[in-house]
């Protein structure tokens, strides 16, 4: 089910959609995979990935930006992990952008942002972030 995931997304590589035609085209089949994903317990297996990458989305006020560009994020990794022959990565990214993408696409058509999660990918994203400020001090402080 991953590759069939992850083939549905490479289905997009030339196409560039805006937010209405991400829902109006994908909202269901999306909806339809989170929902395996999460019964299958990967949203779980996930969820540092899951609340970086959400957490990364929020650097975005706006949702229809969030959307667009979220969506071609998952398009270009996919993209990119096929042409390297990285299976992990492309499962890994298979499965955080389309809960990520489902996520997106509720709060975009409810207008209902999930206070708890959005704080928690929030919380998670700034962590993630100092942890790249230490090591890339690291780096720097060899480079002097």
């Amino acid at each position: 089910m991953i590759n069939e995931i992850s083939d549905y997304l490479y289905s997009f590589k030339n196409k560039v959609m805006e937010a209405e035609n991400i829902v109006e085209t994908c909202e269901d089949i999306i909806s339809k995979y989170a929902v395996y994903l999460e019964k299958e317990g990967f949203k779980k297996d996930y969820e540092e990935n899951f609340f970086t990458i959400l957490g990364y989305t929020y650097r975005l006020e706006d949702n229809k930006q969030r959307l667009f560009y979220t969506f071609q994020e998952a398009v270009y990794a996919i993209d990119l992990d096929k042409l390297m022959k990285n299976e992990d990565s492309l499962k890994l990214n298979t499965i955080i952008y389309i809960l990520v993408l489902n996520s997106i696409i509720k709060e975009y058509k409810t207008s209902i942002v999930n206070e708890v999660e959005k704080t928690k990918a929030l919380d998670t994203y700034k962590i993630v972030q100092q942890r790249q400020a230490k090591e890339n001090k690291k780096y720097h402080m060899y480079q002097n």
